[in-house]
């Protein structure tokens, strides 16, 4: 197997998932108006939940840095989101200094209201493909990742000038 050149797919593909990008961005606004949140808050909430489905909650600290927010900020948007019912601030370690969020019944009604007939549309949409090729896209979307992952690293290891 060659490696891929810049052409015509290459660009199709990038335009592709550059497009799918920006839609799920939209997605995101559209579940904020939904719930009555600004987009920050519902990003959070969103990244929140999708820790806790992993299996590995967030920390504030965590937080901050998957929204792009100072600590500061982070802490004045999460009273936001306690205040609201939406999330809830845990000291569930061992380790009673560690705090982890925990979204409430209430936001994650919410969010499978707003998310799940969209979860089915794209099961739908994902049912075409075989198991091959569903691994095959799996694998480029896990390259793509990882190598902007890497970039990402690169850029903010490099000092600016």
């Amino acid at each position: 197997m060659t490696e891929a050149e810049p052409g015509d797919e290459y660009e199709q593909v990038l335009g592709s998932l550059t497009a799918f990008t920006a839609t799920q961005k939209e997605l995101a606004r559209a579940f904020a108006r939904s719930a009555r949140l600004h987009t920050t808050d519902a990003d959070a909430i969103v990244l929140i939940i999708e820790a806790e489905q992993r299996g590995r909650p967030l920390t504030p600290a965590r937080l901050a840095e998957r929204v792009g927010l100072s600590p500061g900020a982070t802490s004045i948007l999460l009273g936001r989101l306690e205040k609201a019912g939406h999330v809830e601030r845990v000291r569930e370690d061992s380790d009673r200094r560690v705090v982890t969020l925990r979204s409430t019944t209430t936001i994650n009604a919410a969010a499978d209201a707003f998310f799940e007939p969209l979860h089915l549309q794209l099961g739908q949409a994902l049912g075409e493909f075989t198991t091959e090729q569903l691994a095959l896209i799996i694998r480029a979307a896990d390259n793509l990742r990882t190598t902007m992952e890497t970039y990402l690293r690169d850029c903010e290891s490099t000092p600016n000038d």
